[in-house]
């Protein structure tokens, strides 16, 4: 296998082409019946040079997922303003809502694939803890300004809860094939999402009316 470090212009497009394939195929068969044939097979590339640029499948759903985490990482890491705390709260609702509508096979295989390789599993731990501590930092500055840190849940634990809803209900709606709309999927997670926050202040931080979908 190539060292990535001295992969050409051409072969990154080889790659690029192979990340595509993958990403039909895992779509198409699931984790467990996709094989390198398949891969290489929809990209037009020889058994030969699959192993050129990957090891194996796991690899390049290592590549495809760490995209995916790129994309989410970037939605989390960016300056909460705190001047229209709904305007926040619904870039971020919506922000994952789109990045699994845009990345639906990739999700689906992840987790499919978490399932029997702890690597997978321990990246999507990565991934939700660095939510879930932006989330914590938030609920603390609401708290902590409030006076209210003896009164309320601890801020983990309701940011633990706050992410798990907007994961969950984001893979049952684009991979399990709910059907929602985004704009009633939005208007619902801001309802719980500020009711959440709000009651952490006690007062009304987040105007939690719908918008979207009425």
């Amino acid at each position: 296998m190539i060292d990535p470090q001295h992969v050409t212009p051409r072969g990154r497009k080889t790659m690029a082409k192979l990340r595509v394939a993958a990403q039909e195929a895992f779509a198409e068969l699931g984790w467990q019946e996709t094989r390198v044939q398949d891969i290489a097979e929809r990209a037009g590339v020889s058994h030969g040079t699959f192993y050129t640029y990957y090891e194996n499948r796991s690899a390049v759903l290592i590549d495809l997922v760490t995209d995916t985490m790129a994309a989410f990482i970037n939605l989390v890491s960016q300056p909460w303003e705190s001047e229209d705390p709904r305007a926040e709260v619904e870039r971020i609702v919506g922000g994952v809502l789109d990045t699994y509508s845009t990345d639906a096979a990739v999700m689906k295989t992840w987790m499919q694939a978490s399932r029997e390789d702890a690597e997978f599993g321990e990246l999507y731990l990565d991934l939700r803890q660095r939510f879930v501590d932006r989330i914590t930092e938030q609920l603390d500055l609401v708290t902590d300004a409030a006076g209210r840190r003896s009164k309320v849940p601890p801020p983990e634990t309701v940011a633990s809860v706050l992410a798990a809803m907007v994961e969950h209900f984001a893979y049952c709606r684009t991979v399990l094939g709910e059907q929602h709309s985004r704009d009633a999927a939005l208007d619902a997670l801001l309802l719980v999402w500020g009711g959440a926050i709000n009651g952490m202040a006690g007062f009304e931080i987040i105007d939690t009316a719908p918008r979207h979908a009425i």
